[in-house]
């Protein structure tokens, strides 16, 4: 049994002999990196492929841990997989329009125990912000309107992400991913949702995420930054309150770096 499965997957995933919990939990995967261990769990990713009726393949990321949670106030004791809270978020976001992977399916282990699946379509066309900067710098700086298109498409997710009260909590650039395919629209979609929560405090929102991406953004000039900043803020131009913000999130950012 599967706590959660996609309507439009659901062929695929029988097809693929992935319609059950056991199967999907014994699926052979090569892991990305070791799983991570902690706390006597453990958990980690890799990179499968699904086979169409018509021949055609879909990549997608298969998700297990074992006893691999997070305590929460609802569970303060024993806590949930870090996974369903994960999937939880995505299902979240989805609602208010914020990009992030398609849930294929999601499941626990009918047995009772912390053994969870998530199953989510692969992002394919895009990369990950870190990775695109790195590519596009490598020799000299890219055209200044591909510089502005990429980073006022990553402020407007940033600003529906925390519209919807939602603090991501790990806000790098590797975990925003971007497809550049048409410069007039340029989609990008966050991923690695496990650690985020909803926080109804705005600039606590604003304040920890930004400074994490301020600190890691390393080409992004300081006028990129601004042009960042009153995109996400959906002002012209600065005001008393826009530039104590932006102080605090520079203090925080280097702040933290000094560690």
């Amino acid at each position: 049994m599967l706590t959660f499965v996609s309507e439009k997957y659901a062929q695929l995933l029988k097809h693929n002999q992935l319609d059950s919990f056991e199967k999907v939990w014994n699926r052979k995967v090569d892991w990305f990196e070791e799983p991570n261990e902690r706390r006597g769990g453990w958990s980690g990713v890799g990179r499968i492929v699904l086979q169409q009726d018509d021949g055609t393949e879909i990549g997608a990321y298969l998700k297990r841990q074992d006893n691999h949670c997070r305590t929460s106030w609802l569970h303060p004791i024993k806590g949930v997989p870090t996974f369903q809270r994960e999937f939880e978020m995505m299902h979240y976001l989805e609602k208010r329009g914020v990009s992030a992977p398609e849930v294929i399916l999601f499941g626990r282990s009918p047995d009772g125990d912390f053994k969870t699946t998530l199953l989510t379509k692969e992002l394919a066309g895009f990369k990950p912000l870190e990775d695109l900067t790195n590519e596009l710098f490598a020799n000299g700086r890219p055209p200044l309107a591909e510089q502005k298109a990429i980073v006022s498409a990553v402020a407007l997710l940033a600003q529906k992400l925390h519209a919807a009260n939602v603090q991501h909590r790990s806000f790098y650039p590797k975990h925003l991913f971007v497809n550049r395919d048409d410069l007039t629209m340029l989609k990008v979609a966050v991923i690695d949702l496990e650690k985020s929560r909803i926080n109804y405090i705005a600039v606590m929102r604003s304040l920890i995420d930004l400074a994490v991406l301020n600190r890691h953004a390393k080409c992004w000039s300081r006028s990129r930054r601004m042009s960042f900043y009153l995109q996400y803020l959906g002002i012209d131009k600065l005001t008393p309150f826009a530039k104590w913000l932006c102080r605090r999130i520079v203090k925080r950012s280097n702040r933290v770096k000094r560690k």
